[in-house]
């Protein structure tokens, strides 16, 4: 299991837009404006290389799906799929910083963060305990999306869009 802070452009994120949950933006926000985002657990990603979130089976929509994430992933020069922690990733891309993260390669770094659950050192993990499983979980998250986004995409759209409280805004365009 690795940990290594990564660019919010190399990591396509979940498909939730705005995020569910602005008091939790907003705790993560400050937490990361105050400089204190090393307390935050790392967000868990997968490299592209060690599998893609790829729809099983020969429908049509599959297909489609299929197709659609190896374009985007090749053209935007993703790296990593983000299996949990949008509100995280935001507040930090919002506030100027990388994406720490723990890149998990096998299923023994997914059940080494999971212990990590159990201590307390990690508020929770939201994804399957295989690699395999975590993709499967992921394509079916994503299927529905009528595009993909980086984080740091996604967050660009949330300003632009000003569905994210305008506090925020202000500091990610002054700083």
């Amino acid at each position: 299991m690795k940990i290594k802070n990564l660019k919010p452009n190399e990591i396509v994120t979940t498909r939730d837009f705005p995020v569910h949950n602005e008091h939790i933006l907003k705790i993560y926000f400050k937490i990361c404006k105050k400089s204190h985002q090393k307390i935050l657990p790392p967000t868990p990603v997968i490299p592209i290389s060690v599998g893609l979130p790829l729809l099983e089976g020969k429908s049509k929509k599959a297909q489609e799906y299929n197709k659609k994430i190896k374009v985007f992933i090749k053209k935007k020069k993703i790296k990593y799929l983000m299996l949990d922690g949008s509100h995280k990733t935001t507040a930090l891309f919002l506030t100027h910083n990388k994406i720490n993260s723990v890149i998990f390669e096998k299923d023994a770094d997914i059940k080494e963060f999971i212990d990590l659950v159990h201590t307390g050192e990690v508020f929770s993990l939201s994804t399957k305990e295989t690699i395999k499983g975590s993709l499967i979980e992921m394509a079916k998250h994503l299927k529905d999306a009528k595009f993909f986004e980086s984080v740091e995409n996604k967050t660009k759209r949330m300003v632009k869009e000003k569905v994210i409280p305008q506090f925020m805004i202000d500091y990610y365009k002054k700083n």
